[in-house]
């Protein structure tokens, strides 16, 4: 089926930005809420992507893009803890400005090169960092996934207005960002006591 005249790839790929920084997860985005956007039939959006799936991996691809933009700028020009603190502050500071894109950005790859390409790309300033620190590979992946559950369960409280008490949220981060500071150094194996 042809494209409607006027309807590029990228008119799609920013009203299906807009689309989900407006209902803030990926998985509420809808290829008809797109076409809506851009005064076209649902039909009309599959000459652009491949339906659901094919709209959420163009989001997931989108928002990665961002993402790696923001964590490798934060980490130029840094090394060690100092990067460590860096990197996780702009995937806070990401996921808290725009939760919709994060939440694209969690997309899991599969088997998909280009995904897994942009996943790699994201977490590279970090694991080259990690790396340099002494971390293994095993050690990396345990951080990383600390990092990124933190980094998910602290926006999403934000986000959600949970975190009410006392002092404000943004006092939290530094003491957030601390407490994975403090796992870079020796660390217990699973089961030990302190």
């Amino acid at each position: 089926m042809a494209a409607r005249r006027g309807v590029t790839r990228d008119r799609v790929v920013h009203a299906a930005l807009e689309v989900l920084d407006e209902v803030g997860n990926i998985d509420a985005v809808r290829p008809s809420m797109v076409a809506a956007r851009l005064g076209i039939r649902s039909q009309s959006l599959y000459a652009h992507v491949d339906g659901v799936n094919g709209l959420r991996r163009m989001l997931a691809l989108q928002s990665l893009a961002y993402l790696a933009d923001a964590v490798t700028g934060a980490a130029v020009g840094r090394s060690g803890p100092d990067a460590v603190d860096a990197v996780v502050r702009a995937h806070l500071g990401f996921a808290m400005a725009w939760p919709g894109r994060f939440s694209a950005a969690i997309h899991p790859p599969g088997d998909d090169p280009d995904l897994l390409a942009a996943v790699e790309r994201v977490g590279s300033p970090l694991q080259t960092v990690l790396e340099m620190l002494g971390l293994d590979a095993d050690e990396r992946v345990h951080w990383t996934r600390l990092q990124l559950s933190l980094v998910w369960g602290f926006a999403t409280l934000w986000r959600d207005g949970r975190l009410t008490l006392a002092p404000p949220p943004e006092s939290t981060i530094d003491h957030l960002v601390a407490a994975l500071l403090a796992r870079l150094g020796p660390s217990p194996a699973p089961g030990a006591s302190r």
